[in-house]
C-alpha cells in the first residue's frame, strides 16, 4: 500500500453502501463530457435523445396484458424489454411486438437490433425470428446465462 497512500496523499475514499444520488450524477455527467470529446456519436446523441418506441398490449378493460419497451439511436433499435402476460404466450403477440417495432425501427431509418435476454427467459423465441447471440456471460446470476443478441434489419 505504500505507492497507494503515496499517490493519495491529501485525498479520501470511501466506500458507502448508500447511494448518493448528487455524487453518481456528478460522475455520470464527467463520463458523459469525456465520451463526449471522443465519440461524435455520444456528442450527438446528448442533443437529440434516443426516440421512445413503445408498443402496448390492452385488454378490453385497458388494462396491460404486454408491451415491448424500447428505442431508437445511432441507426439501432435496443429492445429493453418485452414482455407478454401468460395467459397470451405462444400466441404470436410476442412475435407481433417484435415485428412491429422492427417495421417502425427501419422507417425510422435503423439497419440493427439489440437486445439481452437470460438462459431461462426467450433466448431461443429470439432466435426463431432470427436473432443470433454476440456474447454471453455465464454465472450472472449465478446458475443462468446472459445473452447479449442482435439481428440486421
Amino acid at each position: 500500500m505504500g505507492e497507494s497512500s503515496e499517490i493519495l496523499a491529501g485525498f479520501s475514499i470511501a466506500l458507502s453502501a448508500t447511494a448518493d444520488a448528487e455524487a453518481r450524477d456528478f460522475i455520470r455527467q464527467h463520463l458523459r463530457a469525456f465520451n463526449d470529446t471522443r465519440s461524435e456519436h455520444h456528442r450527438a446523441i446528448r442533443s437529440a435523445e434516443p426516440t421512445p418506441l413503445d408498443i402496448l398490449i390492452r385488454n378490453e378493460a385497458g388494462e396491460i396484458q404486454g408491451g415491448l419497451i424500447s428505442s431508437t439511436y445511432w441507426g439501432w433499435l435496443e429492445v429493453n424489454i418485452l414482455w407478454v402476460a401468460e395467459g397470451l404466450r405462444r400466441l404470436g403477440y410476442g412475435r407481433t411486438l417484435l415485428r412491429m417495432a422492427e417495421t417502425e425501427a427501419k422507417a425510422r431509418g435503423c439497419s440493427q437490433v439489440m437486445l439481452t435476454t437470460y438462459s431461462f427467459q426467450a433466448r431461443g423465441f429470439y432466435e426463431k425470428e432470427w436473432y443470433r447471440v454476440v456474447g454471453e456471460m455465464a454465472g450472472y446470476p449465478p446458475g443462468a446465462v446472459y445473452y447479449w443478441m442482435r439481428k440486421d434489419l
